[in-house]
């Protein structure tokens, strides 16, 4: 059964509690904006990242769509702080499909990212076969799909869409009959799997920059390994659920 938070009762009345929120999605805004910028323009205009090609395309796509996730929270921004929808029917519409596009997308590009730096470290003689091309190959299968799940949206119910006081967004309600069954095969795939993904990929790494650690004369490209396994970290405390 859906909960719907569509009443005022379950905005946010203390005032203190709404500017939190409000400097929350400022912060998160402008450090994405920024952060996201300086990669693609020191990756694209100045090639400034010593790291395997495939790494560094994949670490492109990952910033587009932190920008697009930075603009669904900017469209989040306007409503808290008139505390109402007035956004319109069409920017409402298109807030509450972008979040099951751009997230799903963030999640599987962090998991690429992992998955291919495995692959580098693990098969180094084989490390000039993960090309760009091939990264941006994987990248685009994972637009693909979630662009598909998008016109799934569309196909069930495309009107089917409220305004959440609990969040200050429009959202979509999954009111569809359908919806009961494909919600949880969907959520699971979009954020369980992934997930998993990433941890396992993620401590495998760790695993192998212990051993390398160990055994003297062995060399392999720290900063890359690092960079994944930071970026992968902080996905990891990012997606962690805040009760």
């Amino acid at each position: 059964m859906n909960v719907s938070f569509s009443d005022y009762e379950y905005a946010i009345h203390n005032q203190a509690a709404r500017y939190c929120l409000i400097s929350y999605y400022i912060f998160t805004i402008v450090s994405s904006f920024l952060g996201d910028s300086i990669i693609l323009v020191a990756s694209i205009g100045y090639d400034a990242f010593k790291l395997h090609k495939a790494i560094v395309t994949i670490m492109q796509h990952m910033a587009v769509c932190d920008l697009i996730n930075s603009f669904n929270n900017c469209l989040s921004l306007v409503t808290i702080i008139s505390e109402r929808n007035n956004l319109g029917s069409y920017l409402c519409s298109f807030k509450s499909y972008l979040p099951y596009f751009s997230y799903p997308a963030s999640f599987y590009l962090t998991a690429a990212l992992t998955g291919f730096k495995l692959l580098i470290v693990r098969h180094p003689m084989h490390a000039r076969l993960w090309t760009a091309s091939k990264a941006h190959i994987v990248c685009g299968i994972i637009w693909a799909f979630f662009t598909a799940i998008l016109i799934l949206f569309f196909v069930l119910d495309e009107d089917d869409v409220q305004f959440d006081y609990l969040e200050y967004s429009c959202s979509y309600a999954f009111s569809a009959k359908p919806w009961i069954t494909w919600r949880p095969i969907l959520g699971g795939f979009a954020s369980l799997v992934p997930n998993i993904i990433v941890l396992v990929t993620t401590i495998w790494l760790i695993v192998i920059a212990m051993r390398v650690t160990n055994r003297a004369g062995d060399k392999i490209k720290w900063q890359g390994l690092m960079t994944v396994i930071a970026t992968a970290s902080v996905y990891c405390l990012s997606v962690m659920p805040v009760g």
